[in-house]
């Protein structure tokens, strides 16, 4: 069986991206590690999770201040990681 560590692990985001994603989604970290995992293996991928991640970030400067770094934090590593994006 696998754990949770080991699903985030697997999914290709750190354990912060994976958090803004399951709030944004209203989802269980662990289901959004596996969305992840599933997304990111398609070409507009990197895209689509960006554009969670964002939205989120967004949110959350709206609405939750306390985690807006977080969340701002977790973008910028994702486009980092990501260069195709052109950011």
């Amino acid at each position: 069986m696998l754990s949770l560590v080991d699903c985030i692990a697997f999914s290709g985001l750190t354990p912060e991206q994976l958090d803004a994603v399951a709030c944004f989604k209203h989802i269980p970290t662990i289901v959004a590690a596996e969305w992840a995992e599933e997304v990111l293996d398609h070409p507009d991928g990197p895209a689509e999770v960006e554009a969670v991640l964002e939205a989120e970030a967004k949110l959350a400067c709206d609405h939750h201040l306390a985690i807006a770094a977080d969340c701002a934090h977790g973008l910028c590593e994702f486009r980092l990681a990501h260069p195709e994006l052109g950011h």
